[in-house]
Parts: structure tokens; sequence; C-alpha cells
């Protein structure tokens, strides 16, 4: 049985405070932070702010699949393949906390969905 993608409207404040985030945006890193992989998982370091990250193995590989054309719920729906056993909500709130504490630290900036 394929599992569907929880459709609900969350959003969250983006760090500018008038945007939000929702499973529809496309996600990018921001290109001013340093990403440095570790041998079990990698630091994301913005030397404007000062905001530095620890991410494990899990982390990272979400972290890589955000390239400014994938959305916040194509990601979800890609975890939930590699996951199976795990509840769809656990997912998607899991995910979504991740993304919120990124774009908080500035790490993530929204993208138009061809990547720019």
């Amino acid at each position: 049985m394929k599992k569907e993608v929880v459709r609900a409207k969350r959003c969250s404040v983006m760090p500018d405070g008038e945007k939000y985030l929702t499973r529809e945006d496309c996600l990018k890193p921001n290109p001013e932070t340093v990403f440095r992989k570790e041998e079990e998982g990698a630091f994301l370091f913005d030397p404007h702010t000062g905001n530095l990250k620890y991410l494990n193995a899990n982390g990272v590989n979400i972290y890589e699949l955000c390239d400014g054309r994938k959305t916040v719920g194509d990601i979800i729906t890609l975890l939930m393949e590699f996951y199976p056993d795990m509840a769809v909500e656990k997912i998607a709130a899991d995910t979504e906390l991740f993304f919120e504490g990124l774009a908080a630290m500035q790490f993530m900036t929204k993208s138009e969905k061809n990547g720019a």
C-alpha cells in the first residue's frame, strides 16, 4: 500500500517575518552557508550571522535533497518511501520542524520551482 502525503496547509514564518514555508515551497541552501561534511554528519555555518548547526546523517541526507526544485512535499514523499514503516504524520511533522529550524537560522531560502 502506497502512503500519501498529508496535505495540510501548515505554514511557518520565515526569517524575514513576512514569508511562509508551506509544503508547496521549494527550498535551497543559502549560498552564504558553509557546508562541511564530517564522518557521521555535517556542520552548517553562516559567516554573516555566526549561526552554527550540526546535522546528523539523516539531516545531511534531507539537506542534500534541497536543490531548489523539489518541494517540501516532494521531500516528505521521498522520505516516506525510504522509511515505509514510519507513520506519515511523524515523517511530515519531523521534516517540517527540521526545515523550520534551518530556515530560522537562515541556512535555507525559498526558491522558484525551477531552482532559481
